[in-house]
């Protein structure tokens, strides 16, 4: 497999806190995701993707134990040797980062040739929250929605 090189994404240009909960709704093909920080300036917000190629969702206690015990080749998930971590002088990199994206089409070949010809740009986010592990193809960036900041 392909390294998808995944960066840190800030969807609202902020700092975000570890682990949040995240509340996932699938509506045909379109995903919503009520995400609810837990740091000491809580950021409450929604993730809107109006179409998705593929989803993933994997217990998040269960997703630390499988990259353990399996290498890059043996699964369709994202793992630590995916995610660029070259931005040092950040502190929040002290700390887990919840989400992070990818634009170099690294996952394009999941779907297979007729997904090479329909798909043109696919991003990809990675998203670790308290409960559960998000990995989301789509064809376009999401809306994000500020509830509290």
């Amino acid at each position: 497999m392909e390294s998808a090189s995944y960066h840190p994404w800030f969807p609202l240009k902020r700092n975000l806190s570890p682990y949040p909960l995240i509340n996932c709704q699938l509506n045909n093909l379109s995903l919503t995701l009520s995400w609810h920080g837990q740091d000491t300036h809580p950021l409450v917000m929604e993730i809107y993707f109006p179409t998705i190629v593929g989803l993933q969702v994997i217990d998040e206690s269960s997703y630390q134990t499988h990259c353990h015990q399996l290498d890059v080749n043996n699964t369709p998930f994202s793992l630590e040797q995916e995610l660029n971590h070259t931005i040092k002088e950040y502190d929040y990199f002290n700390l887990p980062w919840p989400i992070w994206k990818s634009v170099k089409n690294a996952r394009l070949h999941c779907y297979g040739q007729l997904g090479e010809h329909i798909y043109q740009a696919l991003y990809s986010y990675y998203i670790i929250g308290q409960e559960c592990v998000y990995l989301i193809d789509t064809e376009c960036e999401p809306d994000i929605i500020p509830l509290l900041c």
